[in-house]
C-alpha cells in the first residue's frame, strides 16, 4: 500500500483516537444537580450552574462487504488474454470515530479491502496470479435525524482518499537468488485519487447505563453502516512510482454494507 493512503487512513484513525480519549473524559464529567433549595443569603436569582459540558462521542471497529466496480480493469485483463475476471466483491475491515456538536457529527474513517484473487494466464509457461486491493480514509460530516436513549441514526458526508492495487504476479517459487537477479517476475500497478461518500449510520448503545445528559446512554454499541464511495483519479496507473501510459479508466466507485461494534456516548 503507498505511502500516501496509509498516511490518509492514518488521519482518520487517529482522529478517532482522539475521540476514544474523549469518551473517558465524559465519563469523569460529575453528575449535574438542580440548585439548592435553602435560599438564606443568597440572592433570590442566583446565576445559573456552569461546569463541563457532557461529551457525546463514539468510536469502532466495523467489517462488511463492498461492490466494486471493477468493470473497466476485467475489460482489459480479457482483452491481454486472461480468461478468468477480478471478483467485484470484496471483504472490508475498518475503524471509524465522531463526535456529536449540537446536533452535527464530525468524526473520521478508514478501510481496506481484502485482497481478491484469481488465475492468470501462463506467461512464458509460468502461470500467474492477478489480484486486487484497496483502501480509504477520509474525514466524515454527518447531521443527527434522531438520537434517543442510546439510538443514533445521521447521514454523513465524506471527503478524503483511496488508493487500489492490482498485482500479477508468477505462482512458481522461485529462490532468492533469481528473484535478485530477475526482478522483473511481476507488476504491481496501483490507482490513487480523491474520494467522496455518502452514508447512513444507526448506532444503539446494547450494554451501558445512563448518561449525564437528557435522553444519551454510555457503553458498548452495534451499529449499521451503508453507503456510496465515489473515487476521483488524481493520475493514471503508476508502477513503483512510475507512470504508466494507456491504463484503463478507473476510480474506486460502489456501495458498501457494513457492521460495527464499539463504545461511546450519545
Amino acid at each position: 500500500m503507498n505511502t500516501l493512503l496509509l498516511r490518509s487512513i492514518g488521519a482518520a484513525l487517529t482522529l478517532s483516537s482522539l475521540f476514544v480519549a474523549q469518551v473517558a473524559a465524559a465519563d469523569d464529567t460529575p453528575p449535574l444537580t438542580g440548585p439548592s433549595l435553602d435560599t438564606t443569603g443568597k440572592p433570590l436569582n442566583p446565576p445559573a450552574p456552569t461546569g463541563a459540558t457532557p461529551k457525546l462521542v463514539g468510536v469502532s471497529a466495523f467489517g462488511g462487504a463492498m461492490v466494486v466496480d471493477m468493470g473497466s480493469i476485467n475489460d482489459r485483463l480479457s482483452a491481454n488474454g486472461y480468461s478468468n475476471k477480478l471478483p467485484l466483491v470484496f471483504p472490508i475491515l475498518g475503524g471509524q470515530g465522531f463526535g456529536l456538536f449540537g446536533r452535527f457529527l464530525i468524526g473520521g474513517s478508514g478501510a481496506g479491502l481484502l485482497a481478491r484473487s484469481v488465475d492468470g494466464k501462463d506467461v512464458n509457461g509460468s502461470p500467474t496470479k492477478v489480484s486486487a486491493s484497496g483502501a480509504w480514509g477520509t474525514f466524515d460530516f454527518g447531521y443527527q435525524l434522531l438520537r434517543v436513549n442510546g439510538f443514533l441514526l445521521a447521514p454523513v458526508i465524506s471527503l478524503g482518499g483511496y488508493g487500489m492495487d492490482v498485482s500479477i504476479n508468477s505462482k512458481n517459487g522461485d529462490s532468492f537468488d533469481n528473484a535478485v537477479s530477475n526482478p522483473t517476475r511481476g507488476s504491481n500497478l496501483t490507482n490513487n485519487g480523491f474520494l467522496t461518500g455518502i452514508s447512513l449510520v444507526a448506532k444503539t448503545i446494547v450494554i451501558g447505563r445512563n448518561a449525564h445528559v437528557a435522553d444519551a446512554r454510555s457503553g458498548w454499541a452495534l451499529g449499521l453502516r451503508i453507503g456510496g464511495l465515489y473515487g476521483i483519479p488524481t493520475h493514471g496507473w503508476r508502477s513503483d512510482g512510475a507512470d504508466i501510459s494507456g491504463g484503463p479508466a478507473f476510480g474506486l466507485r460502489g456501495g458498501y454494507a457494513a457492521l460495527s461494534i464499539g463504545a461511546g456516548t450519545w
